[in-house]
C-alpha cells in the first residue's frame, strides 16, 4: 500500500520545485495543498488525518501539538529549508515521529555569498558602483585585499566549514570559535571567542540562533575587534546585539556587511540605512536556483526512504536541535 504524503506548501512555492514534487507520485499518494495560499489549521487537520508524511515550510504554515496529536498515521515530517522550529520539533521527536530537513543544501549558496560580502566590504565595491552611477568616476575608500587576511569564523558548522574551504585560494589565516564543532581534518585553528575577535580583520558569523548564541556579540565583544575590521553576518541577526552594532558602526571604527536583520524587512528609517560603512543586502544569501534544485532533490530522496521504511539521510535528532535555529 502506498504511503500518503501531504504537501502543505503552495503549488507555486519554488522551495520545493514542481518537477521534483511530481516524482513523489511514482511511489506514494500525494495530497497537494491546492488553495493557492497557506492552509488553515482546519484544512491541515483534515489532510493530516490520513497523512503518513507531511511536508511543511513557510508557505505551508506551522504545525501545532494539536495538529500533531490528530495525525494518527503520521510517521515523518519534512521541513523545506533548514529552520525546523515551525514543526514543533521536540514534540515530534518525543512522539517518535521522524523529522528531516534539507538545510545542508543551503551551505554552498550562503558560503559563496559570504565570501562575496567579504570582498565587497574589503574592496568597497558597492561604493565604487554607486560613485560610477552617480558621479561618472571615482575610487574605493581605503580598500584592502582579502588575500592573506586574518579571518575569524563564529560558528563552524556546514556553512562555516565551506567558507573556510572557499577561502583557501586567498591564503587567509583562519580561526574559528565553536565549542560544539568537530575541528578534525581541517587546518582551521579553534580559539576562544575573545581571541578570535581581537585578532581577526574579518569576523564572519555562521552560528545558529540558540539561547547560547543570542546576543553573543554585544558592546564589549565588538570593542575587541581591531580598527577597520569587517563584521559579516549571513546567519542570524540576533546573534549580534542590535544597539551594540549600531553604536560600533556609528563611531566609524569598524565596518559591516549584513544580510540579516532583527526585524525584516529593515525599516526605512533604520539608523543603518544612513551609514556609509555598512553594506546592507536583503536576507537572501541562500536564495539561488541551484540551491532549490539541491534542496528539492534531497527532500524527494528522503521522502522515498521513509516510504520504504528506512531512515532519511538528513534526519534531525534531538541532539542536533540544541544547535539549530
Amino acid at each position: 500500500m502506498k504511503q500518503n504524503v501531504y504537501i502543505a506548501l503552495t503549488e507555486e512555492d519554488a522551495e520545493f520545485l514542481p518537477v521534483y514534487r511530481a516524482e513523489i507520485s511514482r511511489f506514494a499518494e500525494v495530497n497537494q495543498n491546492l488553495e493557492g495560499r497557506r492552509p488553515t489549521d482546519e484544512e491541515k487537520a483534515v489532510a493530516l488525518a490520513h497523512a503518513n508524511i507531511a511536508m511543511i515550510g513557510r508557505s505551508g504554515g506551522r504545525l501545532t501539538p494539536e495538529l500533531i496529536d490528530g495525525a494518527k498515521e503520521l510517521k515523518a515530517v519534512g521541513v523545506v529549508g533548514g529552520a525546523v522550529r515551525m514543526s514543533e520539533p521536540e514534540y515530534l521527536i518525543e512522539k517518535g515521529i521522524i523529522l528531516f530537513n534539507a538545510g545542508w543544501a543551503m551551505s554552498e549558496s550562503v558560503a559563496e555569498f559570504t565570501v562575496a560580502m567579504m570582498l565587497s566590504g574589503l574592496r568597497d565595491i558597492p561604493y565604487m558602483i554607486a560613485v560610477m552611477h552617480e558621479k561618472g568616476w571615482g575610487k574605493a575608500r581605503s580598500p584592502l585585499d582579502l588575500g592573506g587576511r586574518r579571518v575569524g569564523l563564529v560558528g563552524f558548522g556546514g556553512i562555516g566549514k565551506r567558507v573556510a574551504e572557499l577561502l583557501a585560494p586567498f591564503r587567509c589565516d583562519i580561526t574559528a570559535y565553536d565549542p560544539h564543532a568537530d575541528f578534525g581534518n581541517t587546518d582551521v585553528r579553534q580559539v576562544e571567542l575573545s581571541e578570535l575577535l581581537k585578532r581577526s580583520e574579518v569576523v564572519s558569523i555562521h552560528a545558529g540562533m540558540t539561547d547560547e548564541t543570542r546576543g553573543m556579540l554585544g558592546t564589549a565583544e565588538l570593542a575587541l575587534m581591531p580598527d577597520r575590521a569587517l563584521l559579516v553576518n549571513t546567519a542570524r541577526a540576533g546573534i549580534v546585539d542590535e544597539e551594540a552594532v549600531i553604536s560600533a558602526l556609528g563611531t566609524g571604527r569598524i565596518r559591516a556587511a549584513l544580510n540579516v536583520f532583527w526585524k525584516e524587512p529593515l525599516a526605512e528609517d533604520h539608523p543603518l540605512r544612513s551609514m556609509d560603512n555598512v553594506i546592507l543586502t536583503p536576507h537572501g544569501g541562500g536564495l539561488t536556483y541551484d540551491r532549490q534544485v539541491r534542496q528539492s532533490r534531497s527532500l524527494v530522496d528522503d521522502i522515498k526512504l521513509v516510504c520504504e521504511g528506512k531512515r532519511p539521510v538528513h534526519e534531525v535528532t534531538s541532539e542536533m536541535l540544541l544547535l539549530m535555529t
